[in-house]
């Protein structure tokens, strides 16, 4: 639409019903004869309405009392909605996100030599997970030391308080 169609508009869109001002007046006189015979609204009061009133009340508030309300949200409702609902992220987030499993194949060698040097385990206890089956399968390293040989490291290289004190 072009502005200068909406500047030179003529007419104002209202419109009166047909023969509204033909039959004005007289609808008019008739709604003033109306009121003028008219003085009561139309509407009554039961005859002793309000002196039984106050007991109407007072027996609906009592037997409201006997009324058990049922609440349509309870925390016990929620609580089941709440574990329904975890359970379902759970199972979709362990489905979609299967790894395959650690074994110690896939296991760093680094991060098991560092898993060992920095908790502090005691021989007995890395000794403890093996049976002898394991232990005969491992082949030690022989370079040909002699006990001679690592003798003589020990008392050239090693202080006699450090190996007392282990």
């Amino acid at each position: 639409m072009s502005t200068n169609k909406l500047h030179n508009i003529k007419e104002t869109g209202f419109k009166v019903p047909k023969d509204y001002f033909e039959s004005f007046e007289d609808n008019f006189l008739n709604e003033l004869k109306l009121k003028e015979i008219t003085t009561d609204s139309g509407f009554k009061v039961p005859d002793n309405y309000f002196d039984s009133l106050e007991d109407k009340i007072t027996s609906a508030v009592n037997q409201e009392k006997d009324i058990k309300v049922v609440k349509l949200v309870t925390w016990r409702k929620a609580a089941y909605a709440t574990a329904i609902a975890a359970s379902l992220v759970l199972m979709f987030n362990i489905y979609f996100n299967q790894k395959s499993p650690v074994t110690i194949d896939t296991i760093e060698t680094a991060s098991i030599e560092n898993y060992i040097l920095n908790e502090e385990l005691e021989t007995t206890e890395i000794a403890s997970l093996f049976n002898e089956e394991d232990l005969s399968d491992v082949q030690l390293i022989h370079d040909g030391f002699s006990s001679e040989s690592i003798e003589n490291y020990i008392f050239d290289n090693v202080e006699i308080e450090d190996i007392i004190i282990k």
